[in-house]
């Protein structure tokens, strides 16, 4: 008896350090957004932050000495990435910053199913992300642009935000949708709004990643997602599909055909291509780049700034296949269990009684759209790296969470 109540005295300072440590990065989130100065000063220095914070969750939900000693696999790899993609920055002299790029990606992705919340809170988190959208679309946002010249980030970036803040909003409306189904007027509100702003700001990436769910979400019917082969080469298409994208891409750019998008400011060929291109060639420069990478430390002729507009070949060029492989394991790894969230329920389902079935439908509904934000998300990335960019990292967090969390897709 005392050692069920030391367990659960320890699980219970875990959560209560779990729930400080997401309390104080969405605290960072939200004021990333809505407070200028603090976005100026804490803009260079997102990454050492989060990793703070991550490091902070792994030590407090992993136990690395008996994990090593055990030989565990999982351990093994994060810990051979992380370390790989501290040398191959060394050997390429590249800036230090890009550690936590790639360190803190396969850390979120390794906790994701690790972390000990309770479905009630990560409820409340679902309801806090609500609330932000509601203050943000109607308070804070009509005040920041119209004094836009004084913010250092541009209406394409807070238009993406604004959308990636709402996917994860929406599983707070999910979760009422079965019980309350005027819900799915709140949904329409919500979704018309991003709409809106999308096409205002002319936001590409945020007008991607919205239409994209909605598509995931209400147009491909819901057994294609919990067929193995569908849902197989969506996870492929979502990752190595990338880049292959990339090659595709810059080969159609070199024949010199284009033409503009409606609704928006650019052409449909408006400088990735020689963006991806330039990358790419210094990548092949010599032997040994295509396992370290190239790094950041250098001044490319094709864009202003250091950015290589897509998350999947960012990690090939910057940190090289090995790092890229890690990252890919884990993500392949929890796409699997993602699958069982949503097949499970509804296999379970038919040996249920009436209460149990209402639960799982409940449960279905909330990892599935959880689900299709997330592919959103991998897919908008094709064209930028808002799914790898730190002020972001807490969105992915809470949609891994959300669908890692059993006892939440099971509605209890």
């Amino acid at each position: 008896m005392g050692e069920v109540n030391n367990t659960d005295g320890r699980s219970k300072k875990k959560e209560i350090i779990n729930l400080a440590v997401l309390s104080a990065m969405f605290l960072v989130y939200a004021l990333t957004f809505t407070v200028a100065k603090f976005y100026d000063m804490t803009y260079p220095y997102a990454g050492l932050i989060n990793f703070f914070f991550l490091t902070v969750l792994f030590f407090n939900n992993v136990n690395p000495v008996k994990l090593l000693k055990n030989r565990d696999k999982e351990f093994i790899i994060l810990a051979v990435t992380v370390f790989i993609t501290g040398i191959n920055l060394i050997l390429v002299n590249s800036g230090k910053g890009a550690f936590f790029v790639a360190a803190n990606f396969v850390l979120i992705w390794y906790l994701s199913d690790k972390l000990r919340i309770s479905p009630a809170h990560l409820k409340v988190f679902a309801g806090v992300y609500m609330a932000y959208l509601v203050f943000y679309l109607f308070i804070a946002y009509p005040r920041l642009f119209t004094t836009f010249e004084n913010y250092k980030y541009n209406t394409n970036t807070a238009a993406t935000f604004t959308i990636y803040t709402m996917l994860c909003a929406f599983v707070f409306l999910e979760m009422f949708y079965e019980k309350s189904p005027v819900t799915g007027l709140f949904m329409v509100m919500v979704l018309l709004k991003g709409f809106q702003l999308s096409l205002w700001h002319r936001a590409r990436g945020a007008f991607i990643m919205l239409i994209l769910f909605m598509i995931f979400r209400y147009v491909f019917p819901s057994k294609w997602w919990k067929n193995k082969k569908f849902y197989t080469v969506m996870c492929l298409l979502a990752t190595l599909g990338s880049l292959v994208f990339v090659g595709l891409y810059v080969a159609v750019g070199a024949t010199g055909a284009n033409f503009r998008m409606p609704f928006f400011y650019k052409e449909i060929f408006s400088g990735r291509d020689k963006i991806w291109l330039e990358f790419f060639t210094k990548l092949i420069e010599t032997p040994l780049r295509p396992f370290t990478g190239i790094g950041t430390n250098w001044q490319i002729e094709s864009f202003f700034e250091y950015n290589v507009h897509n998350a999947m070949y960012n990690f090939l060029v910057i940190h090289g296949v090995i790092v890229l492989a890690g990252i890919l394991y884990f993500i392949y790894r929890r796409f699997q269990g993602f699958r069982a969230r949503i097949t499970d329920d509804a296999d379970a389902s038919g040996s249920a009684g009436n209460g149990d079935v209402e639960r799982a439908g409940k449960g279905k509904r909330v990892a599935m759209s959880a689900i299709c934000a997330l592919m959103a998300v991998f897919f908008e990335s094709y064209f930028d790296v808002d799914l790898i960019w730190a002020d972001y990292a807490l969105n992915l967090m809470f949609l891994l969470m959300v669908i890692n969390q059993r006892e939440l897709n099971d509605g209890e």
